[in-house]
């Protein structure tokens, strides 16, 4: 088991034998007599436990925030008998079980979105008129400036093709507590899946600061939204209605294409994006670089269709990611109500 602060903390499932752990990791084995290991796992992996470690280690002297084994031994955790132990540890995973289930399905999708993406708008093997791949089955091709397209196509700036919603410039004020307007900023935008993980948010607005502070107003759905310092060009479609942005992140709001298309074709050039990095502290990127950045546009046919494909799996990956949120906050509810005991499981008779 390897546990570290910062939510950096993993549960060894593999026979690992050869494999050793970096300094800056801690790996903690249980004594199964008395603790279940997933259980335990649980434990010093709960947001009340790593809370308190990130104050241990922010606490302690040093360059940099770090907790020590001694510090970590003297901790208290629950410890009912391993029969309640094991009950505890068949609801959590349950709910872990279905959510590993609905990420899984997303990335299917994700891949699914990006192979169609693919082959239609990088090979040029979309469906013909008669249903056969169009470059392989003798489709006309014309020079461009991004090199051979199809006939019919053409190359635009991502200017034309957006609106933008940018509010950078400044800081808002953050609420002291957690409300129903959340900041979505850098770190929200990371990972893979489409849809933003709003587990991953830690700043929120007042009623008041998302109503007035904010210039250029909010992302509306279907919005992409991208990061313009630190990690760049990383990329999500804004589903639903909830949230604002100010530092590092711009929306971008498709008018005449669609959102679908753009925000796969802003994900297959992100490497390019980046390459416009101008920051000397940290990674920058300036939205005039992206803006001018040269967008292949097919046949209005063709993005359609990829569109009426593209939308129904965004639509499951949306539904899944929103349960995947809502089973992560009932787990989070319930594991210190379990674990004091203010919630007891069924036993099962010995």
């Amino acid at each position: 088991m390897f546990c570290a602060i910062n939510g950096r903390n993993a549960f060894v499932t593999f026979d690992a034998d050869d494999y050793i752990a970096s300094t800056k990791l801690m790996v903690l084995r249980v004594h199964r007599k008395k603790l279940i290991p997933y259980y335990f796992y649980k434990c010093i992996t709960s947001k009340q436990s790593l809370e308190y470690l990130q104050l241990l280690a922010e606490t302690r002297s040093g360059t940099f925030p770090q907790i020590r084994f001694m510090e970590l031994k003297n901790m208290d955790l629950p410890l009912p008998p391993l029969q309640e132990q094991k009950g505890i540890v068949s609801t959590l995973s349950a709910l872990d079980d279905k959510i590993e289930l609905n990420s899984k399905i997303n990335k299917n999708l994700e891949d699914q979105a990006q192979t169609i993406f693919k082959h239609w708008f990088i090979d040029f093997e979309f469906p013909d008129e008669n249903g056969n791949p169009y470059k392989s089955s003798g489709g006309e091709m014309v020079e461009s400036e991004l090199g051979v397209i199809p006939k019919g196509w053409e190359v635009v700036k991502l200017n034309s093709l957006i609106d933008r919603i940018d509010n950078r410039g400044k800081t808002p004020p953050y609420a002291k507590e957690k409300t129903k307007f959340p900041l979505l900023d850098v770190a929200t935008l990371r990972g893979d899946n489409r849809i933003i993980d709003y587990n991953k948010v830690t700043k929120y607005v007042s009623e008041k600061t998302y109503n007035t502070w904010f210039r250029s107003g909010h992302p509306k759905s279907k919005d992409i939204l991208i990061s313009t310092v630190g990690s760049l060009a990383e990329l999500k479609l804004f589903i639903g209605n909830i949230g604002c942005i100010a530092q590092n992140v711009v929306a971008l709001r498709s008018k005449g294409i669609s959102e679908c298309y753009l925000y796969e074709y802003l994900k297959f050039i992100k490497k390019d994006l980046a390459s416009y990095d101008i920051g000397s502290v940290q990674p920058s990127i300036k939205i005039t670089h992206i803006i001018n950045h040269p967008i292949l546009v097919p046949e209005e046919k063709c993005i359609q269709r990829y569109h009426d494909i593209c939308k129904k799996m965004t639509n499951r990956i949306y539904l899944n990611s929103l349960e995947n949120q809502t089973l992560s906050q009932l787990r989070d509810t319930l594991l210190p109500k379990l674990m004091s005991g203010e919630i007891r499981v069924a036993l099962e008779e010995q």
